[in-house]
């Protein structure tokens, strides 16, 4: 119980304090920040899925015309399935960016990297709680809206392994802002 409060509490603290811990660095070096709203799907070892919907933030860096660095973090929860009380999955990921322009405002992304994500199942009173760090990739589109501000959307494969919750996927769209 208390090491599952420590990790809402340091997920908390670092979605609120990477923008102003990074943001001078990566607006220096010519960054961006999003925020978007994600669908995270979760496929169980019992053939169910689950889609808690939550908000991710990313904080990014150009490193060429083709390549950035861009670090995401993130946060879900469903309370809607009848199967448990709450579920909620939290994730933080490093990760490069390789872009192909589409036309002179949109470009094709993929992204590869390292993730870490939790679950957090509560069922009739019980928290039950499932850590995992591994390889993770994904493909999206961005599409310039002015020239400080790009619509943003992606997939993203967080993680695929054995246990109880085998393969974690998300769906995000939202707004990318360039310092």
């Amino acid at each position: 119980m208390k090491k599952q409060s420590n990790n809402k509490a340091f997920l908390l603290v670092a979605v609120l304090a990477a923008p102003a811990i990074f943001g001078s660095a990566v607006a220096q070096a010519g960054g961006y920040l999003g925020i978007e709203g994600s669908s995270v799907s979760v496929e169980n070892n019992l053939d169910d899925e689950l889609n808690p919907v939550g908000l991710r933030l990313k904080l990014g860096m150009r490193l060429s015309d083709v390549f950035d660095v861009e670090g995401h973090v993130g946060f879900t929860g469903d309370s809607r399935n009848v199967a448990f009380d709450d579920f909620e999955t939290g994730y933080i990921g490093a990760f490069l960016k390789g872009y192909i322009p589409l036309g002179s405002r949109s470009a094709f992304f993929v992204l590869a990297g390292i993730s870490s994500v939790e679950h957090t199942q509560t069922i009739n009173g019980s928290e039950f709680t499932d850590d995992r760090t591994g390889v993770s990739w994904g493909l999206g589109m961005e599409t310039q809206l002015s020239e400080r501000l790009d619509l943003t959307a992606d997939w993203m494969h967080y993680l695929a392994d054995e246990g109880l919750f085998e393969e974690i996927t998300a769906v995000s769209f939202g707004l990318k802002m360039y310092f």
